[in-house]
């Protein structure tokens, strides 16, 4: 997705209105009072909210750097975490908009955008997770579906928590500690 500078000024915008004051304040009147514009200037960028909406949703969906890792089994789990705590630590107010599926659920079309992508992230990290127990570097006899709960639980929590606190601790740290003692459990 080709996105210009000003639009993705907007989509950084809507995510930092969205993290102060939720989604329900989302409004075209308040977004153009955020940039400091008029609201037919963010009508030459996007048609309406829903598409700012949308936008935002893909624009961090793009961001994922699933497709393009080379590496295998958990090793490849890990890059991918790392890179969300990359993109989290760039852009802070996304870990209070991006975690929070409640904010898009009550519309079908965010609310199925939103489970897309996470089915998508879903199957390549089964897929990895299937790797990693071929390979024999992760413990076998545990459902894809389980190990990937499993996984994603606590690394979201701990996201969530890096969110709520006013970003008060250090991100990369605790993640990479939650990932160590996750690869740990996971060994045969």
């Amino acid at each position: 997705m080709e996105l210009t500078k000003r639009q993705n000024e907007i989509i950084d915008a809507a995510v930092r209105l969205i993290a102060r004051r939720g989604i329900q304040e989302l409004t075209i009147k308040n977004l153009a009072a955020e940039i400091g514009v008029t609201e037919p200037a963010l009508y030459r960028h996007f048609a309406n909210k829903a598409e700012i909406v949308r936008t935002m949703i893909a624009r961090f969906d793009e961001g994922s750097p699933a497709a393009n890792s080379r590496k295998k089994g958990f090793n490849a789990i890990r890059a991918f975490f790392e890179a969300r705590v990359e993109q989290l630590l760039a852009e802070p107010a996304l870990a209070n908009v991006m975690f929070c599926e409640e904010y898009f659920i009550s519309d079908p079309e965010f609310s199925e955008q939103m489970t897309a992508m996470m089915h998508r992230h879903k199957a390549w990290m089964e897929a990895r997770l299937a790797e990693g127990v071929a390979s024999g570097r992760i413990r076998s006899g545990i459902p894809s579906v389980t190990l990937f709960r499993l996984i994603v639980g606590p690394v979201r929590m701990l996201f969530k928590q890096w969110g709520m606190s006013g970003m008060k601790f250090d991100l990369r740290a605790e993640s990479g500690r939650l990932l160590d003692a996750l690869e740990l459990l996971l060994k045969p």
